[in-house]
């Protein structure tokens, strides 16, 4: 349907309130409110996505080499829980196809970026010399648990040789995604990550991820959970990492954000802005409408005190 000339502004029925104005490493949004990456995974309709409301898009994730993905059955909803299981495996186009994609397509009312992910520093670098002329700002997906190097490569060195690489290369921000966590151990590693992406040269963070969980419904037997599964979580994640780096770092709160109030108890916690994706499945493009009417009733509240 995004291929079609609706509507889309009003259909997204988005407040225009200045105070949602704000500003995200130097790229000016009309609101807080992203779309996370894995919604559009071509790029191709990040300008009808951005008429919706979004104050940002994120598209991909990206490979340098076209992939075809994990077998299907890939995706599952769990629609007690509201949340989505999948074992997508990154299906895209590859960087030189979505490059032409981009060349090609004009640029819509929102900013947008790309999230970037590949195995080799060299890989994910060609992505980048491609892509980060087309865009306004990059994602290093480096916690995908749906393709094998995905976890086995999240650890510190791999982490600070990729933004390194990333940083030498574009002045645009740069952004990492972290996985989420639970335990306590999962917490140190998480924090450890987001502390050398920050010293390595990283302008912001997005927290979090999907979480690995078995499903038997999926040929691969397993998938990330995403929506309000992730929800209790989310919060307590965003808090711990801004407590951890500091103010100097941007936060992209994502993880089962559906409600106004949701968003704000993440800027509360210290997130810059917040993504969605599963919210948006669940209860379609007027989620937008909703939560940007929310935060602007809440914020002229607030001004009247």
């Amino acid at each position: 349907m995004l291929g079609l000339p609706l509507p889309w502004q009003r259909i997204g029925g988005v407040a225009r309130d200045p105070s949602l104005e704000m500003d995200l490493c130097g790229v000016p949004l009309r609101n807080p409110v992203g779309l996370a990456a894995g919604f559009d995974k071509t790029c191709r309709h990040l300008d009808v996505l951005g008429q919706l409301g979004f104050g940002y898009v994120v598209g991909g994730t990206v490979t340098r080499a076209a992939r075809a993905g994990n077998p299907a059955p890939r995706i599952a909803r769990s629609t007690g829980r509201r949340s989505i299981v999948n074992a997508m495996g990154l299906p895209n186009p590859g960087a030189e196809a979505v490059a032409a994609t981009l060349r090609h397509r004009e640029r819509g009312p929102a900013p947008r970026f790309v999230s970037l992910a590949d195995e080799a520093v060299a890989d994910a670098t060609s992505s980048l010399e491609l892509l980060e002329p087309l865009v306004d700002g990059v994602e290093l997906n480096a916690s995908c648990p749906n393709v094998s190097w995905g976890r086995d490569g999240d650890n510190e060195a791999h982490l600070r040789a990729l933004v390194e690489a990333f940083r030498a290369r574009t002045l645009k921000p740069l952004f990492v995604k972290l996985p989420p966590f639970v335990t306590d151990v999962e917490r140190d590693v998480v924090l450890s990550l987001a502390a050398i992406a920050r010293d390595a040269g990283a302008d912001g963070l997005t927290c979090s991820n999907t979480r690995l969980v078995e499903d038997e419904r999926l040929a691969v037997g397993r998938g990330g959970v995403s929506g309000r599964a992730l929800w209790p979580h989310t919060p307590r994640i965003v808090g711990a990492v801004r407590a951890a780096v500091g103010d100097e770092v941007a936060i992209n709160a994502c993880g089962g954000i559906a409600s106004s109030e949701d968003v704000d108890t993440c800027l509360e916690a210290g997130a810059t802005t917040v993504q969605i994706y599963s919210a948006l499945i669940y209860e379609g493009p007027g989620v937008l409408g909703r939560l940007t009417s929310g935060l602007a009733r809440h914020r002229s509240l607030l001004r009247r005190r």
